[in-house]
């Protein structure tokens, strides 16, 4: 395939993504586009998202799967998710070890401040009692429970 053909191809396929910022830009308005993400510290998600909203960035997690802290981007301020995207949830814990039961409460409270009340609901109900592993969703179900859809 020819290179010039080959890029208009991804550029029709991705579509707004080639105009997207990578995660942690400080471009303010900025499109961050998650296409992947395993999650990881709560509190340095935390701090992220934080900074998106200052920013006024918009996230958009189109494809592949967003694990653990990665799900935190729910509460952004500006998000949509395409129906493709897989979404893992698990409870709160450090390092492979499980949690006092007021840390564990505390944290999954911090961790579903950020989904919408449905989401939350069926977190702190359901999701968040699995801890080594994780209950799947994909973005058509949290469509479902209220999320934005991508265009």
């Amino acid at each position: 395939m020819a290179p010039f053909l080959a890029i208009s191809l991804c550029l029709s396929i991705w579509g707004t993504e080639a105009n997207a910022a990578r995660p942690r830009s400080q471009q303010p308005g900025a499109t961050i586009v998650i296409n992947g993400d395993p999650g990881g510290s709560v509190r340095a998600r935390h701090d992220e998202i934080e900074e998106i909203n200052r920013l006024g960035q918009r996230v958009e997690i189109r494809r592949g799967t967003c694990m653990s802290s990665c799900t935190m981007f729910l509460g952004a301020d500006n998000v949509c998710v395409s129906p493709q995207t897989s979404f893992g949830f698990h409870g709160p814990y450090r390092f492979g070890e499980k949690l006092s039961q007021t840390e564990f409460d505390q944290w999954s409270r911090i961790i579903a401040s950020y989904y919408p009340a449905a989401v939350r609901d069926w977190y702190m109900t359901k999701a968040r009692y699995k801890i080594y592993t994780a209950t799947r969703l994909s973005g058509a179900e949290l469509i479902r429970l209220g999320v934005p859809r991508c265009p």
